[in-house]
């Protein structure tokens, strides 16, 4: 059976959003925040449960809530940033690190 809900990890960096899988409700909160603090090397996140563990729906959802705040249609049809551009950025910054 599938699960009905599923966390989602959202971080910011520079003002672009990403939203990358976390894992199923039910293995809890703390599970996503743990891949979470793993994945994004000290970037700030929020947990998110959305219906879906597809990643165009739960960009759907993610921007329908940015339309309800926001208010703008602009902010809202922003850009959002999945797997593979985090690691890009990741990948970035880690170039860019001084040793």
């Amino acid at each position: 059976m599938r699960e009905k809900e599923h966390w989602w990890i959202i971080a910011r960096d520079n003002g672009k959003p990403y939203l990358v899988y976390g894992c199923p409700a039910r293995d809890g909160e703390e599970s996503a925040r743990q891949k979470g603090l793993e994945l994004l090397s000290g970037i700030d996140f929020q947990l998110k449960k959305y219906p879906t563990m597809d990643v165009g729906r739960a960009s759907s959802l993610y921007r329908g809530v940015r339309l309800e705040k926001t208010h703008s249609l602009k902010e809202s049809s922003r850009r959002i940033g999945h797997s593979k551009s985090l690691k890009r950025l990741k990948d970035n910054r880690f170039k860019n690190t001084i040793w």
